[in-house]
């Protein structure tokens, strides 16, 4: 029989109607030492045994008069092994063990440079993206590529919800000054996305946040959240969802630089 302790801890909501997930791992920490060396050696010891996986395979796969049921689950074998490898690396994101390298970036150029990599999605799946820059932003502090990298990830997300939905919509892209969001952090500059979809209980909201928790195909391995909270963590980014209204928001508030 189940106690009280048993019941899940409820979802709390900020004034605004946001989640925000709690660090799971403190970098710098005894705890958090552990984990990044735990993780970038099994990474690395998978990623050898991964490699003989497709070594051997390349070369099954190069010998003449091959079966076509034998060649058929070499390439089975081969491009699991690909995928495995591709996963370990994700992984290490995941777990807070990627470098950063924060520097003063202004998002309203920055913005524009990497907008190829953001519509992409959307135009392949047919959803509108509408993308609102503030003039006059002052710079913020974070690591171009791994921005770039959950950026590129929170509007793919957006994208595919729409798509899945078969109901259509859009994506927005909004980002504001500081001041100008009523219960933002100060000195802050705030990015929101939000994209049309069904409105969801707050312990829901907790859900996406949990690795391997993913509502699509087996294609995706229900990490990109997991990956992009690790990643604002680390660059002191607060990262909040909402859920209302029809409509999903994911907040980031980026400190600007001192």
């Amino acid at each position: 029989m189940s106690s009280p302790t048993d019941a899940p801890t409820p979802v709390q909501l900020d004034a605004n109607g946001f989640y925000f997930p709690a660090p799971v791992v403190v970098q710098g920490t005894p705890t958090g030492d552990y984990y990044n060396a735990l993780l970038r050696g099994l990474t690395h010891k998978l990623n050898n045994f991964l490699a003989v996986i497709q070594g051997f395979s390349s070369l099954i796969l190069m010998s003449d008069g091959l079966e076509a049921g034998v060649k058929e689950n070499m390439d089975h074998m081969r491009e699991a092994a690909q995928g495995a490898g591709q996963l370990a690396e994700r992984i290490l994101a995941a777990g807070g063990c990627v470098r950063l390298n924060p520097q003063p970036m202004t998002l309203e150029t920055f913005l524009p440079l990497i907008e190829s990599n953001l519509r992409a999605p959307f135009t392949r799946l047919n959803v509108a993206l509408q993308v609102n820059v503030a003039p006059g932003l002052p710079n913020v502090m974070a690591d171009n590529g791994r921005f770039k990298e959950l950026l590129c990830e929170l509007t793919l997300n957006a994208a595919e919800a729409v798509h899945g939905s078969g109901k259509g919509g859009s994506v927005g892209l909004d980002v504001l000054p500081p001041g100008q969001v009523p219960g933002s952090r100060s000195g802050c500059v705030d990015l929101f996305v939000r994209n049309t979809a069904e409105t969801m209980p707050p312990e829901k909201l907790r859900d996406f946040f949990r690795p391997f928790h993913s509502t699509k195909d087996s294609k995706h391995y229900g990490i990109g959240l997991t990956i992009t909270h690790m990643l604002c963590a680390q660059m002191g980014i607060r990262l909040g969802l909402k859920s209302e209204n029809d409509t999903t928001t994911v907040w980031l508030s980026i400190p600007v630089v001192a």
